[in-house]
C-alpha cells in the first residue's frame, strides 16, 4: 500500500518523520526533513507504521548522494549517508534538544556541538554478519544481510579483512584494529574455526574467549598505549576517544573540582581512570565486563582500585566527581541513585542514546543536580549515532 508522506523531522534512530492522512507516525529509513515522498507502507501499529521509499517526488534541501556504493544496495550500517554533513549536523543537535525537552523536562537546552573525526575511514570496530564466508552488513530493519567487500567508514586496517577474509560458518563476526599501532583481531560468533584472514590478523571464537582464551589488540590515544581485549569495549576511534578526554578535562577545569576521589562508573578499559584519573589522589573504576577488568588492571596505576560488579551492586563511597559512561540504555533509575548516594558536587555523563540521555536527565533532576553542560560529540559521521557529553552540578 503507497502513501505520499512529507517528512518533517529525524527521529531517534535515524528514520524520517512523517503523518498519514489518519493521523498515525509514518517513520522512513532513508528520508531527509522536508522530503516528499511515496512509500510503501511495510509495517502497521495501532499508534505508527514503518514504509519504505518508492520514490522522492521532491527532496528535501539537506538529502545528497550517498558516497558509499553499498548503500544502493541496501546496506544498513551508515543510515545517514544521503544525508549533507549540515543536514547530519543539524539532526543530531536536534535529536539532543527534543530528547533533553521531552523527556528530561529541560525548557530551553543549550546544546554545543564539536566535531569528530574525519568522516571517513574513521571506525576501528565493526561487527559484521557471515554470509557464504564473507563479511555483510545487515540492512535498515531488518536481519536480511547485504554482503560488502570494502566500507567507507572503516579504518583501512578493517577493510583489508572484510577484503580478503573467509569466516567459514560464523553467523557474525567483531573486527578490532588500532589504528595506530596497526594491530588486527577477528573474533568469531560462535567460533572461529575455518577461518582464513591475513597472516598478521590475531583470530579467536567468542566460545574460547569466554572461557578465557586472550586475544587482544593495543591502541594509542590521550598519550597512553591501551590493550583492548577481543571481548571488551573502546571508542570508534582513537580521534574519538582523545575528544571525549579533552572535554572532560575542559569542564573539570572549568568548575576547579576538588583533586581528592573521582568514581568512574562503567569504567571499561580505563579510558577516563587513565587520563583525567590522575589529576586524584584516589580513583574507584566500576565495572562488570571481566576482560574490560582484566584490560584496566593492565591499563592502570595502583593509586586506581577497580571493582569488577555492576554499577547497581556497588556500594556506592563519598565522591568529589562522578564519571558515567553507561551502556545504549543509559543510567536509568538504579545508575542515577547510585550517583546520588556518592553525594558528588559534579558529574560528568556520556550517552551514548539522545533518548537514554532525555529519561537520565529527568531521573538526575529529580536526584536534586542541574544541568550545566551538554554537548554533542560527532565521532559517528555518516550515522545517526549521537555522542553527548553533558554536565551536572548537584544543588546546594
Amino acid at each position: 500500500m503507497s502513501k505520499r508522506v512529507n517528512i518533517h523531522d529525524l527521529a531517534v534512530g535515524g528514520d524520517g518523520v512523517g503523518r498519514l492522512e489518519d493521523g498515525r507516525v509514518v517513520f522512513v529509513a532513508g528520508a531527509a526533513v522536508d522530503d516528499e515522498l511515496l512509500v510503501d507502507i511495510t509495517e502497521e501499529k495501532s499508534r505508527y507504521t514503518r514504509g519504505t521509499i518508492i520514490e522522492i517526488l521532491s527532496a528535501g534541501d539537506g538529502r545528497r548522494k550517498p558516497l558509499c556504493h553499498h548503500v544502493p544496495r541496501g546496506c544498513g550500517g551508515c543510515d545517514w549517508q544521503h544525508l549533507s554533513e549540515e543536514a547530519q549536523i543539524e539532526g543530531k543537535i536536534s535529536l539532543v534538544e527534543d530528547a533533553l525537552r521531552k523527556l528530561g523536562n529541560i525548557s530551553s537546552p543549550d546544546v554545543g556541538y564539536v566535531a569528530g573525526p574525519e568522516p571517513l575511514r574513521y571506525r576501528t570496530s565493526v561487527r559484521v554478519g557471515v554470509e557464504n564466508g564473507r563479511g555483510a552488513y545487515r540492512r535498515a530493519h531488518s536481519h536480511e544481510l547485504v554482503q560488502v567487500d570494502d566500507c567507507l567508514i572503516a579504518h583501512p586496517l578493517i577493510d583489508e579483512i572484510l577484503l580478503e577474509g573467509f569466516f567459514a560458518e560464523a553467523s557474525e563476526v567483531t573486527i578490532k584494529v588500532g589504528a595506530r599501532t596497526g594491530d588486527q583481531l577477528v573474533m568469531g560468533e560462535p567460533t572461529a574455526e575455518g577461518f582464513r584472514v591475513p597472516d598478521q590478523v590475531s583470530v579467536i571464537g567468542r566460545n574460547r574467549a569466554r572461557k578465557g582464551d586472550e586475544a587482544h589488540i593495543f591502541e594509542e590515544a590521550a598519550g597512553m598505549t591501551w590493550r583492548i581485549s577481543a571481548r571488551s569495549f573502546f571508542q570508534s576511534s582513537p580521534e574519538g576517544a582523545e575528544m571525549l578526554v579533552a572535554l572532560a578535562a575542559e569542564w573539570l577545569t572549568l568548575h576547579d573540582v576538588g583533586e581528592q576521589v573521582l568514581v568512574d562508573l562503567y569504567a571499561g578499559v580505563g579510558l577516563f581512570s587513565g587520563t583525567v584519573g590522575d589529576w586524584f589522589e584516589k580513583v574507584t573504576a566500576i565495572e562488570s565486563s571481566a576482560s574490560a577488568v582484566a584490560d584496566a588492571t593492565y591499563n592502570l596505576d595502583s593509586h586506581v582500585t577497580i571493582h569488577r560488579t555492576s554499577v547497581e551492586q556497588w556500594v556506592p563511597e563519598l565522591a568529589d566527581v562522578v564519571i558515567a559512561d553507561p551502556p545504549r540504555s543509559g543510567l536509568r533509575s538504579s545508575g542515577v541513585e547510585v550517583i546520588r548516594k556518592t553525594e558528588a558536587p559534579h558529574v560528568l555523563l556520556v550517552s551514548c542514546d539522545a533518548g537514554a540521555l532525555g529519561r537520565d536527565a529527568a531521573l538526575m533532576t529529580s536526584a536534586g543536580y542541574e544541568l550545566d553542560r551538554v554537548d554533542v560529540l560527532d565521532m559517528f559521521p555518516q550515522t545517526s549515532h549521537v555522542e553527548v557529553v553533558s554536565g551536572w552540578t548537584k544543588n546546594i
